[in-house]
């Protein structure tokens, strides 16, 4: 369900929808324009424009760095998982191995 906003970015006030439903809009809107000071807070002073595209390859970048982790980490819990399930694997052989030892020393015994 679209949800109408109204967000200040860099003094100007835009009318947004959004379906964010876990985000306030308003919260991405001081995001991005804490980005923009930041970013305009140098000698030179770069055009709205310029600014808001630098701000977005800054904000792009720090997702695309987000992600990277994120890939990361799965990829390690995978290989971790795998490692988890040899070792289960090797246990069950052990175990089996065993109580095939035990039943055969039985079935000796008798």
């Amino acid at each position: 369900m679209s949800e109408k906003n109204q967000i200040t970015v860099y003094g100007k006030t835009y009318k947004i929808k959004t379906d964010l439903a876990s985000v306030n809009a308003q919260d991405l809107a001081d995001y991005v324009n804490d980005k923009m000071h930041e970013l305009s807070s140098g000698k030179t002073k770069p055009s709205t424009i310029d600014l808001a595209i630098l701000t977005a390859l800054n904000i792009a970048g720090e997702l695309f760095e987000v992600q990277g982790t994120a890939k990361q980490e799965m990829t390690q819990k995978k290989l971790d998982q795998k490692e988890a399930d040899q070792k289960v694997r090797h246990l069950v052989q052990m175990v089996e191995k065993e109580l095939g030892r035990m039943q055969a020393s039985r079935g000796a015994a008798r």
